[in-house]
């Protein structure tokens, strides 16, 4: 049951995205050049995912237990100056390419060049990430489970 609500959010957030052409790099770049039209598909769409996310959170509450049922991995928080760099080269890579993971996914099933060689940009980094932390190999105790 869980993976089958997994599966139909994933397709409703797969269909949003390309319903309002956030697949697209272009729209970020118009949204972030002050001479090109402002793109107001993409402003609207992060206020309702915003409020969509906000409505999910008020629902569910701050329990240890996940809505569905099922077993929830502990939150490790990060602390000192790995969320702040975190957040800025996330911000570098999406401003500079247009492309987050999920939109880049989306535009890779739709052939998109650019979007798979992002992609594998970013399986290469996760991969360089694990190995200077020593983390390939690890588990967590569960069978098929890592980290």
């Amino acid at each position: 049951m869980i993976r089958l609500v997994a599966l139909g959010c994933g397709l409703l957030c797969g269909a949003g995205i390309v319903l309002s052409g956030l697949h697209d790099p272009a729209l970020l770049h118009s949204f972030l050049m002050p001479q090109a039209s402002w793109a107001y598909s993409l402003g609207l769409g992060l206020l309702v995912a915003i409020i969509a996310a906000s409505l999910v959170v008020t629902i569910a509450g701050h329990g240890n237990t996940a809505l569905l049922g099922g077993e929830v991995d502990p939150l490790h928080r990060a602390k000192g100056w790995k969320p702040l760099l975190s957040a800025v080269l996330f911000g570098l890579g999406w401003g500079l390419t247009g492309y987050i993971p999920l939109t880049a996914m989306v535009a890779a099933g739709m052939f998109s060049p650019g979007a798979s060689i992002f992609l594998g940009s970013v399986l290469g980094g996760m991969i360089v990430f694990d190995l200077l932390n020593g983390d390939i190999g690890r588990t967590n105790g569960r069978p098929g489970s890592r980290g």
